[in-house]
C-alpha cells in the first residue's frame, strides 16, 4: 500500500517488478529501495527490480540497509528530494524508508513537528527518531 508522506514523496513495504509500470503511470520518476537484497526468502532483487524500472524509464537507486537509516541512504535521499523527482522509497514495511524521508526533511530545514506529523498521518510512529532525553 503506498502511502504518501508529501506530495512527491510516497513509501510502502516492498513492491513487486510487476508494480513498477503502474508506479510510472502515477507519476513517480524515481525509486529508492532501503531493502537489502535477499534481507527476507523470495524477494525480489535489486537486478529484477532495476530492470522492471529501466523498462518503466523510471530511475532505480539502492540505498539498502538495516536499523536506523544510514548517512549515505539520508544524503540520497536529500539529494532526491533536491531534484523534484517524484519519489517512492520502500523496504520491507516503509518504516525505513519514512524514517530516511524525516531525516533528510530535517537536514533540509524543514521543522521537526511538521515532519513528525507528517508520518503519523502516513501511519508511521517518527518518536523514536528523536533523542532521549
Amino acid at each position: 500500500m503506498r502511502r504518501h508522506l508529501a506530495p512527491r514523496v510516497s513509501v510502502s513495504g516492498q513492491i513487486q517488478p510487476r508494480q513498477i509500470s503502474d508506479l510510472a503511470a502515477a507519476g513517480v520518476t524515481l525509486l529508492i529501495c532501503n531493502r537489502p537484497d535477499r534481507e527476507e526468502p523470495g524477494q525480489p532483487t535489486h537486478a529484477d527490480l532495476a530492470q522492471a524500472a529501466e523498462s518503466a524509464g523510471v530511475r532505480f537507486r539502492v540505498e539498502a540497509f538495516q536499523g536506523r537509516p544510514t548517512p549515505a541512504a539520508v544524503e540520497a535521499m536529500s539529494e532526491a528530494l533536491a531534484d523534484d523527482a517524484v519519489i517512492h522509497a520502500f523496504c520491507r514495511s516503509g518504516m525505513r524508508s519514512t524514517a530516511t524521508w524525516a531525516m533528510a526533511e530535517v537536514r533540509r530545514g524543514r521543522p521537526v513537528d511538521e515532519v513528525l506529523l507528517a508520518g503519523r498521518e502516513a501511519g508511521y510512529d517518527l518518536a523514536g527518531l528523536l533523542p532521549s532525553g
